[in-house]
């Protein structure tokens, strides 16, 4: 019976349409882990060419690693890109959530 139910055609597409699916889903998922991942190495590289103590880098790297958000990493690293000192830069990567969260404040008209 059960091969029976394999071989009918209804069959086939369901399943081909599964996969295809499952497919799309999974390179999707992919593309956004790939995306942020890129995100983080630019904001650590922009710490590593601007301010290249083992210490930032080490912070840049440890922070970078938490957060999951494209938006605050780009902004993040606008930040450390245009911040005028270390202190500076070491204050962003620090308060990276308060940061976002008040940008967004600010976007939303809070």
């Amino acid at each position: 019976m059960h091969d029976i139910l394999r071989e009918a055609p209804f069959y086939q597409e369901i399943l081909q349409e599964g996969r295809e699916k499952g497919l799309e889903e999974g390179l999707e998922k992919g593309y956004e882990k790939g995306f942020i991942e890129g995100l983080r190495q630019t904001l650590v590289n922009f710490v590593q060419a601007r301010f290249p103590s083992p210490k930032m880098l080490r912070l840049a790297k440890g922070q970078a690693s938490l957060i999951d958000d494209p938006r605050v990493l780009q902004d993040l690293t606008l930040k450390v890109g245009l911040a005028q000192t270390a202190e500076e830069a070491q204050n962003y990567l620090l308060d990276w959530p308060d940061t976002g969260q008040m940008d967004n404040e600010v976007e939303g008209g809070k």
